[in-house]
């Protein structure tokens, strides 16, 4: 299969890497073309713009920031220029109003559409073990299903297109609310004197226990946050979609409001493209 990668990026690069173990044919593309070059050392192509990786492949997939860098290279002049019966694969974090508005276009333009966002991070995209959530018909999932397996062995359809993209929204308000109440959590215990090892003991054996809480672990007793799985900055994205969504749905997001305002102020201290476990030195800054 020729497969055009548009965005080789933290998880974008790996996910790519992906797709040539499989043996597929692949043309990579990045704005910041450094980021592409070392997939040529794995036998991609790298093209000089989106526009040459989409005419190149027989599907595009996009691993890009949002809906807006979306929309940006796949037009020409602000429509998007006719896809010949090639498919567009979305696999960013995008709202999902927007999802649906690219099917429309990119249906308009002659070709097909369907959202693939996914849950996990580096170790996942780089292991092959990401969740891939489809939004589109089973048709489409049962001609694409081998290709989205190179990115986690079982892709699930959510149902039409705009669904996927909720979930994935809806997966990732839960990264930034488990991370900040545990982060509190920590901090009451390091203030007041209490063993790390003593509450963790007895939050493993609890039913509150995320295993999230292991994995950052680390970082936060360190206070390293120097080498993202996912920056702080694309999660304030991400809630900013998510309280969005949540609230054209009618849902109350006041709990909401005040994680993102943690995450917010994590930002604006600096550490926007450290990984998002920094919120933690927000919720307790050091002495």
């Amino acid at each position: 299969m020729r497969v055009a990668f548009i965005g080789t990026g933290l998880m974008g690069r790996p996910m790519a890497e992906r797709v040539l173990a499989a043996g597929h044919e692949l043309i990579a593309y990045n704005r910041t073309r450094e980021k592409a070059e070392p997939l040529a050392r794995k036998g991609a192509r790298i093209a000089a713009s989106a526009r040459e990786a989409i005419e190149a492949g027989e599907c595009a997939i996009f691993m890009v920031r949002d809906g807006s860098v979306v929309r940006e290279l796949l037009s020409d002049g602000g429509f998007i220029p006719s896809l010949g019966g090639r498919t567009v694969i979305q696999m960013s974090t995008i709202a999902p109003v927007e999802s649906v508005k690219l099917m429309d276009e990119v249906r308009a333009a002659a070709g097909d559409y369907l959202e693939a966002p996914v849950l996990g991070s580096v170790p996942q995209a780089e292991e092959g073990k990401l969740l891939v959530m489809v939004g589109g018909s089973s048709e489409q999932l049962e001609h694409w299903g081998a290709l989205l397996r190179c990115f986690g062995p079982e892709p699930r359809q959510v149902g039409p297109v705009g669904h996927a993209a909720t979930l994935k929204l809806a997966m990732n308000q839960l990264i930034a609310s488990l991370s900040a109440a545990f982060s509190l959590s920590l901090g009451m215990v390091e203030r007041k004197g209490i063993e790390v090892d003593l509450f963790m003991d007895i939050l493993r054996k609890s039913a509150f226990y995320a295993p999230t809480f292991d994995r950052k672990l680390p970082q936060m007793l360190a206070r390293d946050f120097a080498s993202p799985n996912f920056p702080a900055d694309l999660l304030l994205k991400d809630l900013d979609l998510a309280r969005s969504e949540a609230g054209a749905l009618g849902l109350d997001t006041t709990a909401l409001d005040g994680v993102r305002e943690v995450v917010k102020k994590t930002v604006e201290d600096g550490k926007g493209r450290e990984d998002y476990a920094a919120l933690y030195e927000t919720i307790d800054p050091p002495a």
